[in-house]
């Protein structure tokens, strides 16, 4: 039900929007697809203090606990959805920016109709033509073209940043091997596992696989804005 309330407002920003630029729509794809990934891959991590299990003289409940705090001393699901708020908001700052340039597009088509009447604006067309859908062509929109480059980049470092953080730091948790633990409470030494480490690791392999692909798109949509809009706005300025 939380997935479900949580894409309802994604896809209604991607179909009610009346403002579209290149790659709109396959950004907000991501976004819904991201979820689903995020949704299917928490589910082996749902009862990771009971796959944590520890064996050793005199093993009890409690050291059991501090091994657990000990090993995984890093946040996994925290960082996940701390990794997708990072990659919806720098959507979404796109989407602040373009609701603010159809402001002003319209302000001044509104100033514009005003000087061809001489008379004050009508309200019935405002309406009608706040209505009405804008392709914002970057060729023109030189100032639009670099903050998007900028959302782009900041998708890309924070990809990066979140495929780090699964292989360096989220993989080596569920390797499958043995793990000696003790604490200056439970001097032990325990021997501990973590159950079902292939489940875990698949969810990692999914989450990571979506950022490869996500890298890929900021690499190739960044190459190509700069070389099909930006070469091509500074050569149309040359005489």
């Amino acid at each position: 039900m939380a997935m479900v309330t949580g894409l309802i407002p994604i896809l209604r920003t991607a179909v009610e929007a009346t403002t579209d630029y290149t790659g709109r729509t396959m950004w907000f794809g991501f976004a819904v697809v991201r979820l689903l990934a995020l949704y299917v891959s928490e589910i082996p991590w749902g009862k990771l203090d009971l796959d944590f299990d520890c064996r050793g003289n005199e093993t009890s409940e409690f050291c059991r606990k501090a091994c657990f705090s000990e090993h995984f001393n890093i946040p996994v699901v925290s960082l996940w959805n701390s990794a997708y708020v990072f990659f919806v908001a720098s959507v979404l700052l796109m989407e602040l920016f373009t609701s603010q340039l159809r402001h002003n597009l319209t302000k001044t088509a509104m100033k514009k109709k005003m000087a061809q009447n001489e008379g004050p604006l009508v309200g019935t067309w405002s309406s009608d033509f706040a209505h009405k859908d804008i392709i914002l062509d970057f060729h023109h929109q030189r100032s639009l073209l670099l903050l998007y480059l900028m959302c782009v980049l900041l998708r890309l470092l924070g990809e990066l940043a979140f495929l780090y953080i699964l292989i360096g730091w989220h993989l080596p948790l569920v390797s499958g091997d043995p793990i000696e633990c003790s604490t200056l409470l439970c001097p032990g030494p325990f021997m501990c596992l973590v159950r079902f480490p292939a489940e875990k690791r698949m969810s990692l392999y999914l989450l990571g696989s979506l950022s490869i692909l996500l890298v890929l798109s900021c690499v190739v949509f960044g190459l190509y804005s700069i070389c099909h809009y930006l070469t091509k706005c500074q050569t149309r300025r040359e005489p």
